[in-house]
């Protein structure tokens, strides 16, 4: 029997037409790189505009080099863990232990901090409204592979990172003002981050 009057055949002649019509996936570093730039981005200018506005002078910004340094190294960690194929992302692991060290070396460190006329909830409202833009591309990336929860998580703990970012830059309050306000809010958006991503459809189920 010829090709042409095979079903079999013909039903695998017309996947691989269809496979070579289809537009080539983006690689995961890409879309990584995107996750991450986004974030990155945000970072820099929030600290752009606190120099601009001296929130912090330059040995300030010296003095907390490693734990913005740190916070940096969440952000890509979460980036990075919210689209790399799953056997290969050693990345959603160390977020997921890396970003609780890093808040507690932050808290720890404010010590008794320093009083501020501003209500304590500014800094929440500011840490998750500076996260949203972060969010959102955290929120897309995780629609393009098969939703896990320490894959969400981990991009959640990225996109967070942000406004995290800008309290070591513009909030110099106590270790409590900052579990609470800052930790606090850090783990909402992180929390929300696996919520709306398990409702959202996945567009494509790759692992």
């Amino acid at each position: 029997m010829s090709d042409q009057h095979d079903p079999m055949a013909r039903a695998r002649a017309a996947a691989l037409a269809e496979l070579r019509a289809a537009p080539v996936a983006a690689r995961w570093t890409r879309k990584a790189a995107r996750v991450v730039g986004a974030s990155v981005v945000v970072c820099l200018l929030v600290g752009a505009v606190a120099v601009a506005a001296s929130l912090i002078d330059a040995r300030g910004a010296v003095a907390q080099g490693p734990f913005l340094a740190a916070l940096l190294v969440v952000v890509v960690l979460g980036g990075v863990g919210a689209v790399a194929p799953r056997g290969r992302n050693l990345a959603v692991v160390v977020a997921l232990v890396g970003a609780p060290i890093a808040m507690a070396a932050i808290a720890w460190a404010r010590g008794a901090g320093l009083p501020s006329t501003s209500p304590a909830w500014v800094c929440s409202v500011s840490h998750v409204g500076l996260d949203l833009i972060p969010l959102g591309f955290a929120l897309a990336a995780l629609r393009q592979s098969a939703w896990t929860w320490p894959r969400a998580l981990a991009a959640g703990l990225g996109a967070g990172t942000v406004g995290a970012f800008l309290g070591e830059l513009a909030c110099h309050q106590g270790a409590r003002h900052v579990l609470v306000h800052h930790v606090g809010a850090w783990l909402f958006v992180a929390l929300a981050c696996v919520a709306i991503s398990r409702a959202l459809p996945s567009r494509t189920f790759a692992p």
